[in-house]
C-alpha cells in the first residue's frame, strides 16, 4: 500500500514503463528491497539517487524534491501548542498567541533565510566526457553540492590500445597548476571511476574549482616493466542548478522557427525544380559536395548524412514535429553523440551520449540547404 507522495509517484513512473521493482533497482544499481522501502515511504533516496531517478523517467528533478519534501510535514508543532493554549484562559491565550505568532513568523524568516542562502544555487549536475586519441568517456557524473562533490566517470574505453593477461592497468585522476600536477586520486583499475572530495589524497573543498584543469591519466606496465601513458582532458557541460525561485516548465519558442505550410505536391514540386532525384514518388535526394540529402515524404522527414575525419554524421528532421534526431558515429560504429532538440521550442528532449550542445550548427546547415526551399 502506498503511505506517500514520493512513494505514489515512483510506482506509477515504474508501472508505465511496464517495470517490476526488481526490474527498475537492476537499472538504478540497487536491491529491490529499497524500491519496495520507497514505494511504501519507510525510507526515501540520496539527492543523487533522486537525480537519477529523474534522468532514468525523463521527470523534472523538482517535481520529485518536492513530493519527497512533503511527505516531512508530519509533526504539527503549531497543533500541539494549540491544544496548550486551550487549557489557558482566554485573556493570557490571545496575549500569548499574539506573542507566539509573532516569534513564529521571526523564526520562520531567519529560518528560511539560512536555508535559502545555504542551498540556493549550491547543487549542480554536470555531464563529463572524455574524448583522447588513445581513451574515451562518454558520459560521467559530476555532482556539486556545498557538503560533498562526487564524480563518477565510469569505465574507460580505450581505443587501439592493445592489453595483455599480464599487464597492470592503473589510472590517476590529477590537476594541474602552475605547470605540476596534483594527483587527486589513483584507480587500480579502469573499470569504475569514482571520486569524491572527501576521499582525496589532497584535502580539496570544492572540486568545482579545478575543473578547468582536471585530468585523467591512464597507465600501463608491461612484465617488463615498461610503462605507457595515455592522458586526457576532462570536460564539463552542466545539465542542472538549483538556480531558480520556483520551478517552471515552460520553454520559450525559437524566434527563427518558420512553420512548413506546404502541400505534399507543393514540397516535391519544389524539390524536383531544385535538381533533387525523384528515387520513387515519395522519396527525394540530392547530392551537395560531401553532403547527402534524402526527403521521406511518407514520414515528412529529411534527413542529412556525410562522413568526414573517420566520423558518421547523421541528422533526421521532422517537418510535422520540428524534432531533430542527432547520431554521430566513430569509425568503430560507436555512437558518441545521440540525442533529440526541439527546434521549434528550442530545447533539448533527451540526451542519451555527448554533449549535446552542437544543435544550432546543425539547424543552420539544414536550413541553409533544406528548409529555405521551403520557406521562400
Amino acid at each position: 500500500m502506498i503511505e506517500s507522495k514520493f512513494g505514489s509517484i515512483i510506482s506509477s513512473l515504474r508501472k508505465e514503463m511496464n517495470l517490476t521493482q526488481k526490474d527498475l533497482a537492476d537499472k538504478l544499481g540497487i536491491s529491490d528491497k529499497a524500491v519496495s522501502r520507497w514505494e511504501t515511504g519507510k525510507s526515501y533516496p540520496t539527492l543523487e539517487m533522486i537525480y537519477q531517478i529523474s534522468k532514468f523517467f525523463n521527470v523534472p528533478f523538482n517535481d520529485l524534491m518536492t513530493a519527497r519534501v512533503s511527505d516531512n510535514d508530519e509533526n504539527d508543532i503549531v497543533a500541539g501548542i494549540v491544544k496548550e493554549f486551550n487549557k489557558m484562559s482566554k485573556k493570557t491565550t490571545r496575549i500569548l498567541k499574539v506573542i507566539l505568532i509573532i516569534l513564529l513568523a521571526f523564526s520562520l524568516v531567519v529560518t528560511g533565510a539560512l536555508i535559502f542562502s545555504n542551498t540556493y544555487n549550491k547543487f549542480h549536475v554536470y555531464g563529463v566526457y572524455i574524448e583522447s586519441d588513445d581513451f574515451i568517456i562518454y558520459r560521467g557524473t559530476y555532482i556539486d553540492t556545498n557538503i560533498k562533490d562526487t564524480l563518477n566517470l565510469g569505465s574507460i574505453k580505450l581505443k587501439n590500445i592493445e592489453i595483455n593477461d599480464n599487464d597492470i592497468v592503473s589510472a590517476d585522476l590529477y590537476y594541474v597548476e602552475d605547470g605540476k600536477e596534483f594527483v587527486l586520486q589513483t584507480y587500480s583499475s579502469i573499470d569504475n571511476i569514482y571520486f569524491s572530495n572527501l576521499i582525496s589524497y589532497i584535502k580539496i573543498d570544492e572540486l568545482s574549482n579545478y575543473l578547468d584543469n582536471l585530468y585523467l591519466k591512464v597507465k600501463i606496465t608491461n612484465k617488463n616493466n615498461i610503462n605507457k601513458e595515455y592522458v586526457g582532458k576532462l570536460e564539463f557541460t552542466e545539465d542542472f542548478s538549483n538556480n531558480k525561485l520556483y520551478s517552471n516548465d515552460d520553454v520559450y519558442e525559437n524566434d527563427e522557427y518558420v512553420p512548413i505550410d506546404l502541400s505534399d505536391e507543393d514540397i516535391e514540386k519544389i524539390l524536383i525544380n531544385n535538381n533533387f532525384n525523384s528515387l520513387t514518388k515519395r522519396i527525394y535526394t540530392k547530392d551537395l559536395d560531401k553532403y547527402k540529402i534524402a526527403y521521406f515524404g511518407d514520414y515528412k522527414k529529411v534527413e542529412f548524412t556525410y562522413e568526414e575525419n573517420n566520423l558518421k554524421y547523421n541528422y533526421i528532421y521532422n517537418l510535422e514535429t520540428n524534432i531533430l534526431d542527432v547520431s554521430i558515429k566513430d569509425g568503430n560504429s560507436t555512437e558518441i553523440e545521440n540525442y533529440q532538440y526541439d527546434y521549434k521550442q528550442n530545447k533539448i528532449l533527451e540526451c542519451h551520449v555527448g554533449k549535446c550542445n552542437n544543435y544550432k550548427d546543425i539547424m543552420i546547415l539544414i536550413r541553409n540547404n533544406f528548409l529555405n526551399l521551403l520557406t521562400k
